[in-house]
């Protein structure tokens, strides 16, 4: 009875453990931030897609501008790529990029082709993976620190963390 008790007691001890440790790991750590410049007019069909989505008020985004007033020369495509580290035992569900907005910002999706923004992306338990946020900015605006909110699901929580970009 004695043996069975201990045997008890270091289960329950290692059950615990191994609850503290997946609570404390679930989170998202952002490894990295890069960004890539194209100028609008080279992603014409991109720029005009947004365009008629915008007027029809039916982009998929988020718009921080009433209307893209202009031509494609007028704007820059600004591609963010994160690179994220999933350390914990659940994989992250429902994870997207969103920016925070800037003087001469239009607007933001959140993958690289922007008739398609709603891709539900997932991060797996101890993997990483790539996400992408692509900004429309105007061409007269330099690269500046940039602030990006990331949000996700673990256990059906929703969690969120912020990177820069530098």
């Amino acid at each position: 009875m004695k043996y069975a008790a201990i045997f008890m007691a270091v289960l329950v001890v290692l059950a615990l453990g191994v609850g503290v440790y997946a609570l404390a790991n679930a989170h998202l750590v952002v490894v990295s931030v890069t960004e890539e410049v194209t100028p609008g007019f080279e992603r014409q069909e991109d720029f005009t897609a947004l365009q008629t989505a915008m007027d029809q008020n039916a982009l998929l985004g988020t718009p921080f501008v009433e209307e893209l007033d202009g031509s494609s020369m007028d704007y820059d495509f600004r591609t963010y790529t994160f690179r994220l580290r999933n350390p914990g035992m659940i994989g992250a569900e429902m994870v997207e990029v969103q920016a925070v907005p800037g003087s001469g910002d239009a607007l933001c999706f959140a993958t690289l082709d922007a008739r398609q923004v709603n891709a539900d992306r997932q991060i797996p338990a101890h993997s990483e993976g790539d996400l992408w946020c692509v900004v429309l900015t105007s061409a007269q605006q330099p690269s500046v620190p940039r602030d990006f909110r990331i949000t996700y699901y673990m256990w059906g929580m929703q969690k969120s963390v912020t990177a820069t970009y530098r």
